[in-house]
C-alpha cells in the first residue's frame, strides 16, 4: 500500500512508500482508510518541531471502515464506519489511566506520531480507541472527529460554561469554530476575535453561529464590552496559539473569569501576568481527551449540533501531499484532506 512516510529526523524527509499492509493484533481492527484530515501537528513533525519517531506514518485524524477484527473484538464488526483517537496504546495502569485521563498517560504512544498513522489505504487501531459514525456524519466529516472532541473537552470537560454566558474564543482556525459550535451548544453567547488575513475565517463562524465578530487587528472590542456592560467575557478560550491571541484575552476576560488555554504556541512566548494575577483569573489548560469525550463528541455531531463539513476547504490525493501541505499554510482555507491512493 502507499504511505505518507517520516523517514528520518530532521527537516523534510516525507515520501509516499510502498509498505506492506498492517495485520491487526488481537484486541485491534485493520480500518480501510476513507478519509485523513491533516493537522498542524503533522506540519510541526515536517519541520522537525514535535517530539516523533521516524520511520513512521503519518496522519492521525481519519475515518474508515472495518475490514478486519481481531480475535479479541468484541464491540465492531466487519462494515462499522468509525473514527479513531489518537492513542494507539497507554498503559493502563498509571495515575492518570486510572483516573481516565489517557492522554496524560506517562507511557502513551499515539498514532502518526510513535506508531503508524492513517495516511495511508489501511491502519490499524485498538478497539478501546475507535468509535462508530453516526449515520448522517460522512467520512470527510468524521476525518474531522479528533479535533472536535478537543473542542468539545475544553468547553465542557475544562471550562464551566452555562447558558447565558458571554464566551470570547479567540482564533477562528478549525479548532476555534469547533469550540465556537460547542459553546454556542450550551446556551452561551459567543463572541469570535480574528487578526489580519482571517476576515474569511471570520465569516464562517458568522454563518455557524457566533453572535460577534472582534477584529483584533483594529483593537475591535467594542461590542464585546457593550454586551457585558464594560466588564468583559466569562469565559475565554484561546485557540490562536500566539501571544498577541492570549493577551487580548487576558485583557478582555472579566474579573473573575476563567481563560482556557487551546492553542499549542510551538515556542516560548514573553507575557506579561499581571493583569491575570489582578483579575484572579482561573487559567485552564486543554490538551488531551478521554474515552467519554468522545462519546459526548459523536452525540453531538450526530445531533447537528457541531458541523464539520463546512469546515473542509479541500482534498488532495495522498500523492499530492505536498500541495495540500501548502494549502494548510497559506491559511487560505480552514481543513484540507489526503485521499488514500490504490
Amino acid at each position: 500500500m502507499k504511505a505518507l512516510v517520516k523517514t528520518a529526523a530532521g527537516s523534510g524527509n516525507l515520501e509516499v512508500l510502498d509498505l506492506p499492509e498492517p495485520m491487526p493484533q488481537a484486541d485491534q481492527l485493520k480500518i480501510e482508510v476513507k478519509a485523513g484530515a491533516i493537522c498542524g501537528t503533522d506540519l510541526h513533525i515536517h519541520d522537525d518541531e514535535y517530539p516523533h519517531c521516524p520511520p513512521v506514518v503519518l496522519g492521525h485524524e481519519m475515518a474508515g471502515v472495518v475490514v478486519e477484527v481481531g480475535s479479541a473484538v468484541t464491540r465492531f464488526r466487519v462494515g462499522d464506519r468509525v473514527s479513531s483517537e489518537t492513542f494507539r496504546s497507554t498503559c493502563g495502569h498509571c495515575r492518570f489511566c486510572q483516573t481516565g485521563l489517557i492522554g496524560l498517560c506517562v507511557d502513551r504512544h499515539s498514532m502518526g506520531v510513535h506508531v503508524d498513522g492513517a495516511f495511508a489505504r489501511y491502519v490499524c487501531q485498538r478497539e478501546q480507541s475507535l468509535h462508530k459514525l453516526p449515520d448522517n456524519i460522512d467520512f470527510e466529516a468524521g476525518s474531522l472527529s479528533a479535533p472536535t472532541a478537543v473542542a468539545v473537552r475544553a468547553v465542557f470537560e475544562r471550562a464551566g460554561i452555562s447558558p447565558g454566558d458571554v464566551v470570547l474564543v479567540s482564533g477562528p482556525g478549525p479548532v476555534g469554530l469547533l469550540v465556537l459550535q460547542a459553546a454556542r451548544s450550551i446556551g452561551a453567547t459567543v463572541a469570535l476575535a480574528g487578526a489580519a488575513g482571517d476576515e474569511h475565517r471570520l465569516a464562517l463562524g458568522k454563518a455557524l453561529g457566533a453572535d460577534i465578530l472582534l477584529h483584533a487587528a483594529n483593537d475591535d472590542f467594542a461590542a464585546l464590552l457593550d454586551l457585558t456592560a464594560g466588564l468583559g467575557a466569562d469565559v475565554a478560550i484561546e485557540c490562536g496559539g500566539s501571544a498577541a491571541s492570549l493577551q487580548q484575552c487576558i485583557a478582555h476576560a472579566r474579573k473573575g473569569a476563567q481563560l482556557v488555554l487551546v492553542g499549542l504556541f510551538g515556542r516560548e512566548v514573553a507575557l506579561n501576568l499581571d493583569a491575570a494575577i489582578i483579575k484572579e483569573l482561573t487559567i485552564l489548560p486543554s490538551f488531551t481527551y478521554r474515552h467519554r469525550t468522545w462519546e459526548r463528541t459523536m452525540k453531538l455531531l450526530g445531533q447537528g449540533k457541531i458541523k464539520t463539513a463546512p469546515l473542509i476547504s479541500g482534498r488532495f490525493p495522498l500523492n499530492e501531499w505536498e500541495q495540500a501541505f501548502a494549502a494548510v499554510r497559506s491559511r487560505r482555507g480552514h481543513k484540507y484532506l489526503l485521499t488514500p491512493l490504490d
